[in-house]
């Protein structure tokens, strides 16, 4: 009996926040610690999911009187919650915060300059005049295209006029300086080797100061998304509360191809919480939602 409850408190737990535990009884064999590592890694999921649960676990969770069913979700939510408002889970998520979405410096040190600038040089110390000739004149050609195209700013979508009017001042850049070294593919092709080496490095430094900024920004926006544990939880609780209702746990299925479907084709396009919950039963099922309900509530009044 002690297995098949440790099984059924897996499977009715996992249904709403993805926990792969049964509760913090040295007898079940799991720890707090075990608990603690399956609410963690949860919390950060971007959605909730059905776990994996092999045929003897099902039978095993199917064989146990609903009111055990209920007791063990019961049972393992309040040991979930316990962690959750510890000062442990509370450091733990404030330094992954800070580690995971930091505010780094946007340029480029002088070291990784250096280097770059080496890795040019090294990169277009074999090149011969003749071949380059068509090259340039092939940069000229793309950004005289693309500066002629400046009347048609003022026609863009204000959100975009920052990144178009950004690409018309690099091409015209790159134009005057394609146009100042050409005459040295003839008259000096060591002078215009070193010029565009450092024309290569000098535009790779500043795309990788752009990505900074580009990294800034993204980390920016994933710590607002994620700063409040609380929204996090909330979120995934309805998210939960969503896929699990209405579930017809009288529901009819028949064999096709070796494989349970439903008599109601429709409901073979359920979600698969719905379909979880409804191969577990509905007094886990019910449990967990009035579990997860009253949880939101608190979430929402001490918000």
């Amino acid at each position: 009996m002690k297995n098949k409850i440790s099984l059924l408190i897996t499977a009715a737990c996992l249904c709403f926040l993805n926990f792969r535990f049964s509760e913090d009884y040295s007898e079940f064999g799991v720890t707090s610690e075990d608990v603690q590592e399956k609410f963690w890694s949860t919390l950060q999921s971007e959605s909730v999911y059905a776990p994996y649960l092999n045929s003897s676990a099902k039978a095993a969770c199917r064989s146990i009187s609903p009111d055990h069913q209920a007791v063990a979700v019961q049972k393992a939510g309040n040991l979930i919650k316990l962690y959750y408002g510890s000062q442990d889970f509370k450091k733990r998520y404030n330094s992954w915060l800070a580690k995971s979405f930091p505010q780094e410096e946007v340029k480029v040190s002088e070291e990784r300059k250096a280097e770059i600038r080496e890795n040019k040089i090294r990169d277009i110390k074999n090149l011969n005049a003749k071949d380059m000739e068509p090259i340039v004149d092939i940069q000229i050609q793309a950004g005289e295209s693309i500066t002629g195209m400046e009347s048609m700013l003022t026609s863009l979508p204000t959100d975009q006029r920052a990144e178009f009017k950004k690409q018309i001042e690099d091409s015209k850049r790159t134009v005057a300086f394609f146009k100042k070294v050409k005459p040295l593919l003839k008259s000096d092709f060591e002078a215009f080797k070193k010029q565009y080496a450092a024309f290569l490095a000098q535009d790779e430094i500043a795309q990788a100061e752009q990505q900074l900024i580009r990294n800034n920004k993204s980390n920016a926006e994933e710590f607002e998304k994620w700063k409040s544990p609380e929204k996090v939880l909330s979120a995934r609780l309805t998210e939960f509360l969503e896929k699990s209702k209405g579930v017809d746990f009288a529901a009819k299925t028949k064999e096709v191809n070796n494989r349970k479907k439903f008599v109601n084709a429709a409901y073979e396009s359920q979600n698969d919480i719905w379909k979880f919950c409804y191969r577990i039963g509905p007094a886990p099922t019910n449990a967990a939602r009035a579990f997860a309900q009253q949880w939101l509530a608190e979430l929402k009044q001490a918000g």
